[in-house]
């Protein structure tokens, strides 16, 4: 269980620059969840992404999974950006889900199939032959090679055309159903929202103001 007690997050703390992001966030995550973060541009979402994923310590409160300090359990949590290329650093994508592991080709081809993309069709593949929804499942395939307890996706959905929304979409709720992968999407985009998520909450300027099911808390996402 991840669990967010009291979280602040001020950017440049202690100086004439300091920008507060997040105040006083309490959040707790069960494993396979499927949370939606909602909220206007500068509404802390990103800051929250980064805490929940492990890869940015609060200055402000904790950020717990089983009582441990998240960034003291790496792998336990994963993180894709919205623009996936820049997440890609090898040429070909089995090269790229293979990174920083030693991993097999099992594995690799493992993690490729949970996304919806035949091994052996795409292994060899280079990244910059894939269209924008290929790259993104390609960036899942890097994550859940890990096996992670939790996926953070930052606007997983944006720039893609409908089929590739649907697409994406069906992927990731096979991968909450059949691979019990927790899932924290973070968006400003409700069109999907109840695809993605069943449970939802809203921020503004850094704050926790709506947390509750999907269909109660959507509204509360507009500007």
């Amino acid at each position: 269980m991840i669990r967010l007690e009291d979280v602040g997050h001020v950017y440049a703390a202690g100086t004439p620059w300091a920008r507060r992001a997040l105040r006083g966030v309490d959040l707790t995550i069960g494993p396979g969840e499927r949370l939606l973060v909602l909220g206007p541009n500068g509404s802390g979402k990103s800051t929250l992404a980064w805490v929940v994923a492990g890869l940015l310590a609060p200055v402000e409160g904790t950020a717990t999974l089983h009582g441990r300090p998240l960034g003291d359990v790496p792998g336990a949590t994963a993180m894709t950006f919205q623009h996936a290329r820049l997440q890609l650093f090898r040429p070909t994508v089995e090269a790229d889900v293979r990174f920083g592991t030693r991993l097999d080709n099992g594995a690799v081809d493992n993690a490729l199939e949970m996304v919806g993309l035949d091994p052996t069709v795409f292994r060899s593949r280079r990244v910059d032959e894939l269209s924008g929804g290929q790259q993104r499942r390609v960036a899942l395939a890097g994550a859940l090679v890990r096996r992670p307890r939790l996926l953070v996706l930052d606007e997983p959905l944006a720039g893609l055309d409908l089929p590739g929304r649907r697409l994406l979409t069906t992927v990731l709720a096979r991968l909450n159903r059949e691979a019990e992968v927790a899932i924290m999407v973070v968006t400003h985009d409700v069109e999907d929202a109840y695809r993605l998520a069943d449970r939802a909450l809203v921020l503004r300027a850094g704050q926790v103001v709506a947390d509750d099911d999907v269909g109660a808390v959507v509204g509360e996402a507009q500007p």
